[in-house]
């Protein structure tokens, strides 16, 4: 109950009382001890958990379901011709995959990940083909020394080799956050950013890429699960030597400072490494962390849930 609520209460049951030799709570109908709740989307933060089932025995599994899609188009078009594995979180690199080959169906990745111990927080690693950056039919009409400057620079267009080629869509990692405890029924989203759009949109939000960083974009979520906005990120350990952007009304943007309806924000210029990324809600509150890799070239994707 909101304090408000709680003052309305002993207002009406005070002014009830001399009417009939009642207790609070049985005019009302409520405890005859009201105590206050904290309310609105961050209601939960420092509460003790819930008690939830978890899965331990040894061997279990759970299936999950990835959709990948196209970032430009607001994921209402698949992402296709991909290729992932299937990683534990401190396996940097993905140098001994629990899945390799895991091949998309109409972009769609279905796997299974062990779940004892408290579930899978590892990550999927996902890598497209590769066409050369000169080639229309694979990049429209950016394809050329434009795309080749900012995706290949050491191409040589005059003779062009294996130096000219450029991924369709930008390598992604998507970290599962919360842990994998179940089945995955409805599909985890995953918008991948296709290479064909990285002049326009780099070039409309000033941002400047580092091939030899990654990339982060994380989407915060609040006591309810929905998308949260007005909250901060930050990552500590690299202060103002990382950049950060924002998703503003579908626009990536650095003028911006706070995510918004979408939850969605990160950095680019990361060095590669572990990180651990901390939300701040609009009154400056932590309202969780998350740990996650960056890596070269590299989109990492993740969710951010209240403490």
């Amino acid at each position: 109950m909101t304090a408000e609520g709680t003052r309305t209460v002993l207002r009406v049951c005070g002014a009830l009382a001399w009417l009939v030799p009642l207790s609070c709570a049985q005019v009302l109908d409520v405890p005859s001890d009201p105590r206050l709740v904290a309310t609105g989307p961050w209601r939960c933060l420092d509460q003790a958990p819930a008690v939830t089932a978890t899965a331990t025995a040894a061997g279990a599994q759970a299936k999950v379901r990835v959709q990948a899609c196209n970032f430009i188009s607001d994921c209402t078009t698949s992402a296709t011709g991909l290729t992932a594995r299937l990683c534990d979180k401190r396996d940097v690199g993905c140098i001994n995959p629990r899945l390799s080959g895991i091949a998309d169906t109409n972009g769609e990745f279905t796997f299974q990940v062990p779940t004892a111990g408290g579930g899978f927080d590892g990550y999927l690693l996902v890598d497209s083909q590769v066409a050369s950056c000169a080639d229309p039919a694979a990049f429209g009409g950016v394809a050329g020394k434009m795309l080749c400057d900012l995706a290949a620079p050491t191409c040589d267009l005059a003779a062009p080799d294996a130096r000219c080629g450029v991924k369709i869509y930008a390598p992604a990692m998507l970290f599962f956050n919360p842990p994998i405890l179940g089945d995955v029924e409805t599909p985890l989203p995953l918008q991948l950013f296709p290479t064909s759009g990285l002049p326009a949109v780099i070039g409309a939000a000033g941002i400047q890429v580092d091939p030899a960083a990654g990339n982060l974009f994380i989407q915060a979520l609040d006591c309810d699960g929905h998308p949260a906005a007005g909250v901060t990120y930050q990552i500590a350990q690299y202060g103002s030597q990382v950049s950060p952007l924002y998703v503003n009304n579908g626009i990536v943007s650095e003028a911006v400072t706070h995510t918004d309806a979408s939850g969605v924000g990160g950095f680019v210029g990361v060095p590669p490494g572990f990180v651990s990324v901390t939300g701040y809600n609009s009154d400056g509150v932590a309202i969780g962390e998350i740990g996650v890799q960056a890596a070269p070239s590299i989109l990492t994707y993740s969710a951010l849930l209240p403490k």
